[in-house]
């Protein structure tokens, strides 16, 4: 199963809360790291605290959480971003740099659609930034607008240049069933690019895995995912999608990322953390039902597939993502759910979406296949 998705660059790291816990040396499990504040911080939000009216001292605040977020895969980064912005937040037309910070806020907690009218107000206050037209471009391709996708895409690329406008339409060129001629694309301008900036390059190295994933070449994503860790070994999206592509290739005990994935490939390699893993995933799955949260539906049914061989609620986990959001990772999740569960009219909507799109990829057809 792979369980990722073509999001790109701005969304790489949404599934925060089922990152596997920490362990020391000698085994012991870390439940939580206290992170060192920052002096300049502190003093900042003194000075917010005294001056709350200051809407660029609170943007920049914001920031920092969203990047810790990125960073550190903690999701209470989010809620105090959040926070920080609650003097603007429910204002219908806040001021431009909140319109950016509260749609990415809102994208990585799957709002799409608020998102949405976010950047689409920022991007006719601002046509000239590149960042809108980016996130804009993640949340049209997750809600199945691709011809805004592309659009925000060219946008990007003309702002940005060559190797940011190869990265940004590559999903969406597979997506069109022209993953081959987008790889080779991609894989011109990245050479033509050493001098991009690293996280540019990581960013078209996942892309380039992705593409070769849809090709059914799983050794070359292998290679692109390993070159983009050693630009970046904290990539999440990079290591998380290497684990899906070990844990498609079997190679169950070479996996260690998200704490889903580690469950699965303890329980099909029946490893020393089997119990412990499937324990913690359950109680994080619980934890995220008392909030409210239904952000990693992707996650809970891979889960209830693979470990719990519980196929009709991985059916229903699936069908209910693939209302929210409708990249190939979660076509592909739909369709090998409703072969486990032995049916074939649940995959109807992505039968239909494959067609609609032109879309041609090796894992999902193979799980279609299994349908007919």
């Amino acid at each position: 199963m792979l369980g990722l998705g073509a999001v790109g660059l701005a969304t790489a790291l949404t599934l925060a809360a089922f990152v596997a816990p920490s362990r020391s040396a000698d085994g012991a499990q870390v439940i939580a790291r206290v992170p060192v504040r920052d002096a300049a911080e502190l003093a900042a939000r003194r000075q917010l605290a005294t001056s709350p009216e200051r809407v660029e001292l609170a943007v920049d605040l914001a920031r920092a959480d969203i990047r810790r977020y990125r960073d550190e895969s903690d999701p209470r980064y989010l809620g105090r971003a959040q926070a920080t912005l609650a003097r603007w937040w429910d204002l219908a037309e806040p001021p431009a740099d909140v319109l950016l910070a509260r749609a990415t806020i809102r994208q990585s907690l799957h709002d799409f659609t608020g998102a949405r009218g976010d950047l689409d107000r920022l991007v006719a206050l601002r046509p000239d930034d590149a960042q809108a037209h980016l996130t804009r471009a993640v949340v049209a391709t997750v809600s199945g607008d691709y011809a805004r996708a592309r659009e925000s895409c060219t946008v990007a690329g003309h702002l940005l240049g060559a190797l940011v406008a190869a990265s940004c339409d590559a999903p969406l060129a597979g997506i069109a069933g022209d993953a081959e001629a987008a790889y080779t694309r991609l894989s011109t301008t990245l050479a033509q690019s050493r001098r991009a900036r690293s996280e540019l390059r990581g960013w078209a190295l996942t892309a380039l895995a992705e593409l070769a994933i849809m090709r059914g070449h799983a050794d070359q994503a292998e290679l692109h995912l390993q070159a983009a860790l050693a630009l970046d070994a904290e990539d999440v999206y990079a290591r998380n999608l290497l684990a899906d592509v070990l844990l498609a290739s079997h190679r169950d005990r070479e996996v260690s990322a998200l704490l889903v994935r580690l469950a699965i490939a303890e329980h099909h390699a029946r490893g020393p953390l089997a119990s412990k893993t499937t324990r913690a995933m359950r109680e994080r799955i619980e934890a995220a039902a008392l909030r409210g949260d239904r952000v990693h539906l992707r996650e809970e049914a891979m889960f209830a597939l693979a470990v719990e061989s519980d196929a009709p609620r991985a059916l229903k986990l699936a069908i209910d993502n693939w209302k929210v959001q409708k990249e190939l990772a979660d076509a592909r999740l739909l369709a090998e759910t409703a072969v486990a569960a032995n049916d074939p009219e649940a995959a109807a909507p992505v039968i239909a979406w494959a067609r609609t799109t032109g879309v041609r990829d090796t894992w999902l057809e193979r799980s279609l296949g299994g349908l007919r």
